[in-house]
């Protein structure tokens, strides 16, 4: 029976969401190589006991276009762009200074700098901006200079609303024995001290868990270098080291939400444990931390699964088979991380939640990863990500109401999938919780995603899933994600920018309604 539930489940993984950022299926062969595997032998274990619901949120990436203003500093969230003749690219990393400053300007050479818009309600609001050293500085797009002197810039802001809008300042002239720097932009009336927006802090604090994956720029799969890694006096926040962690711990504790990190796939011990150090002392003992390694290394759209795959079959692992090769590759590097948390929280164990991460849709992934050589020992949760899902590419903003009606069969079909990992993870004595959830309808068609994100029964579907996982699960559901526009990659935000009205937002509207009636 078991082998039959099994193989079913792994042959509807071929149709089903892979990740929270990618429609296509995974490859259907390695869903075969996995479909023979068996469960752990014996009897059904007794499910553990039920734990309280938590809800949890991914935070989406911070950069300027997902329009969610996080930083008090409306420069934190963007970097120097090279201007000339109009034309924007990446600026010269060379005459950056350590801390991602610019040095100096060539001639004909400006800079322009993105601002964060502030949210809703939009209105024309005046910004202060101070800096160190000497330059020369302008603006452009909804933003205009309405005064300044040798250490500040006064500007005001119009902005609509409208997609696609922007505001930036442009370094026009630095003086290369004294650069301008420390440029700090704020909304008037905002404190010098704060370091985030207090609107969002104000929305993350509704959230138990807050998971970081996008924040670390996980998925880009980097080699980190500690000693290069961003710094919260760091120009920018969104460069290729991601955001700080003290800045991730500090928002966490200021939200009084349990943080979840994900750590580099290729990170070495001395990465991992560094990290790990720095969590443990600043975090301190009142907050629990879930620690997890990459993200969806089963998912062979990013880098690292592919490198977890190549490795795999390289060491000979998996019997000739390259799905269990990649998936046992991952669990030994899981191991190697997890030993390095439980080494720095030897002192509070039950303060760290590691996580092992698989697909819901192949139960036997998770079979693989708990079931290899002692990695179970070094494992507190079973995570997979429960989205339901449907195939809507192709279909029209006509047949929203059809695809609509479809969503209770869909969760139901998703909690299927979950019940299976969760009984899994119950076989090895561990917890069984989302990294990832809500709901998976991807499609280039703007006008159709528009009209299946805004409509009220998107929210009666969220009040479904909630409650769903409540009553039939319980402990830590972590949605993705907080705030983003509808895009053709997926519309993934709670809300389409900072400060929505939750009439307009029936997502965060259902989240909200959830959360009021569960305190």
């Amino acid at each position: 029976m078991r082998r039959t539930i099994l193989a079913s489940l792994a042959a509807a993984a071929v149709s089903l969401p892979v990740c929270a950022h990618f429609a296509d299926p995974p490859r259907a062969g390695a869903l075969r190589g996995a479909t023979g595997l068996a469960f752990p032998a014996g009897e059904p274990s007794p499910l553990p006991a039920r734990r309280a619901m938590q809800l949890g949120i991914n935070l989406f990436g911070i950069d300027t276009g997902n329009r969610q203003q996080v930083f008090a500093n409306m420069i934190a969230q963007s970097e120097w762009f090279e201007a000339r003749t109009g034309s924007w690219k990446a600026f010269p990393p060379a005459q950056l200074d350590p801390l991602g400053w610019i040095r100096y300007l060539e001639p004909g050479q400006t800079a322009p700098r993105p601002l964060v818009l502030p949210p809703a309600p939009f209105r024309t609001v005046r910004v202060h901006c101070t800096f160190a050293g000497k330059g020369e500085l302008g603006a452009g797009g909804v933003a205009r200079v309405v005064s300044g002197d040798a250490r500040s810039l006064d500007l005001e802001l119009a902005p609509t609303g409208a997609e696609g809008e922007g505001a930036w300042l442009t370094l026009m002239d630095t003086d290369r024995a004294d650069p301008l720097r420390d440029l700090d932009c704020r909304r008037e009336g905002t404190s010098p001290a704060a370091r985030f927006d207090p609107a969002f802090m104000a929305f993350a604090s509704d959230f138990a868990v807050i998971r970081f994956m996008d924040w670390q720029h996980t998925n880009q799969n980097p080699r980190s270098d500690w000693s290069a890694r961003t710094l919260p006096r760091s120009s920018s926040q969104v460069g290729a080291g991601g955001v700080s962690v003290e800045d991730m711990v500090d928002l966490a504790k200021a939200a009084g939400a349990d943080p979840w990190f994900t750590m580099p796939y290729h990170a070495d011990e001395a990465w991992v444990r560094a990290f790990a150090r720095l969590v443990h002392d600043r975090l301190g003992p009142e907050r629990r931390v879930y620690v997890e390694l990459g993200n969806e290394v089963w998912n062979d759209l990013f880098p690292a699964a592919r490198d977890a795959r190549a490795e795999g079959i390289a060491m000979g692992l998996g019997g000739g088979d390259p799905a269990r090769a990649q998936m046992e590759r991952y669990a030994q590097r899981m191991v190697a991380a997890m030993r390095v948390w439980s080494e720095v929280y030897a002192d509070r164990p039950g303060a760290l939640v590691r996580v092992a991460a698989t697909q819901n849709a192949n139960p036997a992934l998770a079979a693989i990863v708990l079931g290899h050589g002692d990695s179970a020992e070094w494992v507190d949760a079973l995570a997979t990500a429960p989205y339901f899902w449907l195939e809507v590419e192709g279909r029209k903003a006509a047949d929203a109401d059809a695809i609509l009606a479809e969503l209770p069969a869909a969760i139901e079909r998703t909690f299927a999938m979950a019940r299976e990992n969760r009984r899994i993870a119950a076989a090895h004595g561990k917890r069984y919780i989302a990294y990832e959830g809500g709901q998976h309808l991807v499609t280039r068609d703007l006008a159709l995603a528009r009209a299946l994100q805004r409509d009220p029964r998107m929210g009666d579907a969220y009040a479904r899933y909630l409650a769903g996982w409540r009553e039939g699960f319980g402990d830590t559901l972590t949605l993705y994600a907080s705030t983003a526009p509808i895009a053709e990659y997926g519309s993934w935000g709670l809300r389409e920018y900072g400060g929505q009205p939750l009439a307009q937002a029936p997502k965060y509207r259902a989240v909200r309604h959830f959360l009021e009636g569960h305190k």
